[in-house]
């Protein structure tokens, strides 16, 4: 029955995550008691053929499974969603008690907790993410509280969990909400003690990581990322280009604590306790030495999965070690396939968000391909009495066949999960197999046990053993990585196209003798392949406003060409080149960029170009308000912005209305000295102007004609501050649209209140990225069309924040 149960319980949780809203609790009662209703009827038709059950009987328990997780998931949804900071409570300073629940990763920022509230005033929700500053004027924070589980009064101000929404961006709405997290914010005062510690299995487990991490940290392993990894499951202290060759080789797996560290360790820590209590007869006689091995293995693999942060490869290797063993000690045959069933139902009933994270799917088909094709040297392992019949072969004949076996099940496996990969991250290792055939023993048999020997021995020898293993690791990785093609790239295809491709291709790796396994390894990889997302046709244009919090980044593109206007800030471990514009750029497609405009020096336009010149080619660079020199330092080619700089492409002519290189606006670095683009198509035209302000606006109504300044779109320049947008600017453009790039709740206040309303009595339609997330125009053969990327996407836990008016702005 859990082979037809847990499939109906996956989809019902999809199918609850695709919503755009939930609905009413009492639907979700209705769904609940129709689905029990089924399981019933189904349970009844079950037991009267419990060998050969109908096709009713597995009908009704799926239908009945989908029910259930639809609702009861639903239900958990709810709660959540109601446990959510309201508006009215953002952005004030408010008194708080209670304790910390666990520690996050700290950066130059400060570091991030999580927060239980006892005691908030009313709207509070009941878990916190704070950031404790470490800027000078920061409010200091004592030692003991960093221990979970410490009770104190804090002054904080919060907001509700927002995050940026582009196409290939990583949701961090849903990330927090998946975590129970209600409200985002700092803490403004130092914090007061209270009395008393709060014990929790929660808080017990938060303190034993601590200690693990300081024990790791005063190793001083050169190589702490990779022992921290390993060993506790934290993976945020590996640096850019480390990380670049882990994800080039097709290794990341090896680097999080997943189901094949924790069967390693299980079977290490079985393996020792059954060896033990064999040198004990009389002990033998009252518990067979394998059973204590299942029951040692187990135990330790529960101790590491916890150790790790119980990520969702833990939860599912250890549900399916729990239901293993207790198979085997109960004498009865539990299939392979029935075990991992049981574990998705288990983590699903557990965490129904969890079909929102990658691991949970690279996880459970990665396993799915392990039991559907095995191997031989696994059987042999199994039924050992077999082989003892015809003779042992020679060590060298078993070893050559267990590595075969090895390389062939890792090809099939990067074959099964290589579109479930691209469509969540848009590239594969393509030589990931020739990488994981030296990492995974290597990882597994080598650094691995050497990681927790040094937590547990933290002596100079192991940490040395341990650094020497790394380097030798990382060579080969490096090695691997510099293959050219190591790394293949392409769009992420929708999920109809990924579930059709992973369809075609577990098909073709299904055993010789299945027919049309030739065409669907060609079904599989043309899907992957041929799919390319839809680009503007000729004359056609589309223009893309990234929400990049508070800064500009602007992608333009037509039918072969593309340009990006601003990179977005970088700031605070946050860096829009890398975070937003790479992940976006792939997702469209665009393996280099014709041309790059920074409109002038200042970070919240510039940041990110450093992050996105080292990923993508770029053929040429324009640029506002620099030097020669500081010009040489962006690209060997890159010229600045000239209003005699025009060109067509593909029927679409752009033009650079400022700077002029005359005086005064040459070598200014002001901005006044931005760079304005405007593109313009046979059904209108749209204009970036950067950070121009008024007397640069000014300048541009004096000195160019009347037709040159139309557009029917417009992004605001300086974000919709007041210092631009004079009501003589807004009447000259006569826009349609105007789109605020602007960060949530940013502290300029942007847009001002009195330039939103000039242009809204204008007649034009506000569009603003902290409330539409990324906000796109097209210019087709009609007039131009917009729309937002919330809007389209729609998710039920997306925040529905609205701006504020004008009048709640200024009120006391």
């Amino acid at each position: 029955m859990i082979a037809t149960l847990a499939p109906g319980w996956l989809l019902g949780c999809v199918a609850l995550h695709l919503l755009p809203a939930l609905p009413g609790r009492g639907t979700f009662s209705a769904l609940f008691l129709a689905g029990a209703l089924a399981f019933v009827l189904g349970w009844r038709r079950w037991r009267e053929a419990p060998d050969a059950p109908d096709l009713r009987a597995h009908g009704l328990i799926l239908l009945a499974a989908f029910l259930l997780a639809f609702s009861s998931s639903g239900w958990r949804s709810a709660v959540r969603l109601a446990d959510r900071l309201p508006e009215a409570l953002a952005e004030r300073e408010l008194a708080v008690e209670g304790y910390v629940r666990a520690l996050g990763a700290a950066d130059e920022t400060g570091r991030r907790f999580a927060f239980a509230v006892d005691e908030a005033p009313a709207g509070v929700p009941s878990t916190l993410w704070l950031l404790a500053p470490a800027a000078r004027n920061a409010p200091p924070f004592p030692d003991a509280f960093w221990q979970p589980g410490s009770r104190w009064r804090l002054r904080v101000t919060l907001r509700p969990p927002h995050g940026l929404a582009d196409a290939g961006v990583f949701d961090r709405e849903f990330f927090w909400f998946s975590r129970g997290i209600g409200a985002t914010g700092r803490v403004t005062a130092p914090p007061t003690a209270l009395p008393g510690t709060v014990w929790t299995p929660r808080v017990l487990l938060e303190r034993w990581r601590e200690a693990a991490r300081q024990r790791l940290e005063r190793t001083g392993a050169r190589h702490g990322d990779w022992l921290g990894a390993l060993a506790i499951g934290e993976r945020g202290g590996f640096d850019d280009d480390t990380w670049q060759t882990i994800a080039a080789t097709g290794t990341a797996h090896l680097v999080s604590i997943s189901g094949l560290h924790v069967t390693l360790v299980a079977l290490l820590a079985g393996g020792i306790a059954a060896a033990l209590w064999r040198r004990d007869p009389a002990r033998l006689l009252r518990l067979p030495a394998r059973q204590v091995g299942l029951i040692a293995g187990v135990l330790a693999a529960l101790a590491y999965a916890a150790l790790s942060g119980l990520g969702i490869p833990t939860q599912r290797t250890v549900t399916m070690l729990m239901a293993a063993a207790l198979a085997f000690a109960s004498g009865r045959f539990v299939s392979s396939w029935s075990v991992l069933m049981l574990s998705l139902w288990a983590v699903l009933v557990f965490d129904p968000w969890a079909v929102g994270a990658p691991g949970f799917w690279l996880s459970f088909l990665a396993m799915g391909a392990i039991i559907v094709q095995g191997s031989p040297s696994t059987q042999d392992l199994l039924a050992p009495e077999s082989a003892s019949l015809v003779g042992s072969p020679p060590w060298y004949r078993s070893l050559l066949a267990s590595g075969r076996d090895l390389v062939l099940l890792q090809w099939r496996m990067t074959l099964l999960l290589a579109p479930v990969v691209l469509g969540w991250f848009g590239n594969v290792a393509a030589l990931g197999t020739l990488a994981n055939l030296v990492a995974i023993p290597w990882v597994s048999w080598v650094v691995t046990p050497l990681a927790l020997l040094v937590l547990v021995f933290p002596t100079g020898f192991f940490v040395g053993v341990f650094d020497a293993s790394i380097a030798a690791l990382e060579a080969v990785l490096r090695f691997c990585a510099s293959i050219p093609g190591a790394m293949l790239s392409l769009p992420p295809p929708p999920w109809p196209v990924v579930l059709a491709a992973t369809a075609a291709i577990a098909w073709a790796l299904l055993p010789r003798g299945t027919p049309a396994r030739a065409l669907a390894v060609l079904a599989g990889f043309s899907l992957i392949f041929l799919w390319q997302p839809p680009r503007p046709g000729p004359g056609e244009a589309r223009l893309t406003v990234l929400d990049v919090g508070q800064g500009l980044a602007v992608h333009v593109q037509t039918a072969a060409h593309d340009l990006v206007f601003d990179t977005g800030p970088r700031q605070g471990g946050f860096d829009a080149g890398s975070h937003v514009l790479v992940p976006y750029l792939r997702t469209q497609g665009v393996r280099r960029l014709d041309r790059v405009i920074l409109s002038h020096p200042d970070n919240d336009h510039v940041g990110g170009w450093p992050a996105l010149a080292r990923v993508v080619p770029v053929a040429s660079v324009l640029a506002g308000g620099m030097d020669e020199s500081g010009l040489a330092a962006l690209h060997p080619l890159a010229l600045p912005c000239s209003r005699d700089d025009r060109w067509e492409w593909d029927g679409v002519r752009f033009a650079i209305l400022h700077p002029d290189l005359a005086d005064p606006w040459k070598g200014r670095g002001d901005n006044d000295a931005s760079c304005v683009l405007r593109v313009e198509t046979k059904a209108g035209a749209a204009i970036v102007s950067g950070d121009l302000s008024l007397r640069g606006e000014r300048h541009l109504i004096a000195t160019l004609p009347a037709q040159a300044l139309r557009a029917e779109i417009i992004v605001a320049g300086h974000h919709g501050s007041k210092t631009s947008s004079a009501p003589e600017w807004i009447e000259a453009t006569g826009a349609h649209h105007v789109v605020y790039a602007v960060g949530y709740r940013n502290r300029f206040h942007h847009p001002a209140c009195e330039v939103a309303t000039a242009w809204r009595q204008a007649g034009a339609r506000a569009w603003r990225s902290d409330r539409d997330g990324a906000i796109t125009a097209f210019f087709g053969r009609n007039e131009p069309t917009v729309r937002a990327w919330r809007a389209q996407t729609q998710r039920y836990w997306y925040s529905l924040w609205q701006e504020p008016s004008c009048e709640e702005e200024h009120s006391p």
